[in-house]
């Protein structure tokens, strides 16, 4: 005889759309994706198919409520809520030991293994890294300015904050960094691989 279904567990995803919808706002899927933007400052911002997927299977589990409302007139849409099983959900979700973070640091690599790099090479990945802070920085003061001083969305200034304290640190950290690894790159520079001739190919270590 079978037993019990297992009862079903969110996503990791699926969390932080019950999340999102803790803010008292009914939200259907489209703005669902459009809030899960925010998210991609330090966390992951899942895809419209993923948002779509995962706030069904969190109705058909009980965890949001779900109801058709006619927008912009005549236009139909489903918005969902989060009901008290779902609030349950995320709190003991969130109420668990967080793990550390894991830094995967694609220019960090770079510049570590920057020996097997051309210079110019080196240069452009830490130039592109630059351009990407100032972007970063752009875009989450223009967050900040939009959360403003509502206080349903304290905390989610203070990350904005965080964000902003932390790119600010990426910004400061690359400024002299291409200056740095220039002049390192003949200190502990491993020998040239076998058959190599010298000085045609200029690596940075």
């Amino acid at each position: 005889m079978a037993g019990p279904p297992t009862p079903t567990v969110p996503t990791p995803t699926g969390y932080t759309l019950l999340g999102l919808l803790s803010f008292g706002r009914e939200l259907s899927g489209y703005e669902l994706k459009q809030w899960s933007e925010n998210l991609r400052f330090f966390w992951a911002a899942p895809a419209m198919s993923q948002v779509y997927r995962e706030v069904q299977r969190l109705a058909a589990a009980g965890f949001v409520a779900q109801r058709a409302v006619v927008r912009d007139g005549t236009r139909e849409t489903t918005v969902y809520s989060l009901t008290p099983q779902g609030a349950e959900a995320v709190r003991a979700w969130l109420a668990e030991l967080p793990e550390p973070p894991v830094l995967k640091h694609p220019v960090a690599l770079r510049v570590f293994f920057g020996h097997l790099m051309a210079p110019a090479d080196l240069r452009r990945a830490i130039e592109a890294h630059r351009a990407w802070c100032d972007r970063m920085l752009v875009e989450l003061e223009e967050v900040r300015a939009g959360l403003g001083d509502d206080r349903d969305f304290h905390n989610a200034a203070l990350v904005a904050e965080w964000g902003l304290t932390y790119v600010q640190g990426e910004r400061a950290a690359v400024d002299g960094l291409e200056d740095a690894v220039t002049t390192a790159r003949t200190a502990g520079a491993p020998a040239a691989p076998r058959g190599a001739t010298a000085g045609t190919d200029e690596r940075v270590g």
